[in-house]
């Protein structure tokens, strides 16, 4: 992940569901599901606030109990697989996108 400040949004090809503490996502160009546990899912949540990177440790940090820097190994890679697949993206100034 390159930047804590830079917020991020979820993908307009993206559809998803929640199933309990999980969320099962859908890219429309592929096909292709991905499946996110119970702390990708609070991840998923805060990037659909359009959270930045730093909010979003901050805020998985608050509500579960694992040191911090395992949990932004863990985000960083969440998100950097995220946009890699093109499931999320960064945030344009536009309001409307």
């Amino acid at each position: 992940m390159r930047s804590t400040g830079t917020r991020l949004r979820v993908s307009e090809q993206v559809h998803y569901a929640r199933m309990g503490d999980q969320i099962i996502l859908v890219d429309m160009r592929s096909g292709r599901y991905l499946g996110l546990d119970e702390v990708g899912a609070a991840v998923w949540t805060l990037i659909e606030q359009r959270m930045t990177r730093g909010a979003i440790v901050d805020r998985v940090h608050a509500d579960y109990d694992v040191p911090r820097d395992v949990l932004e190994r863990d985000v960083d890679r969440l998100l950097d697989d995220l946009l890699q697949r093109r499931l999320i993206e960064y945030a344009t100034a536009d309001p409307g996108r």
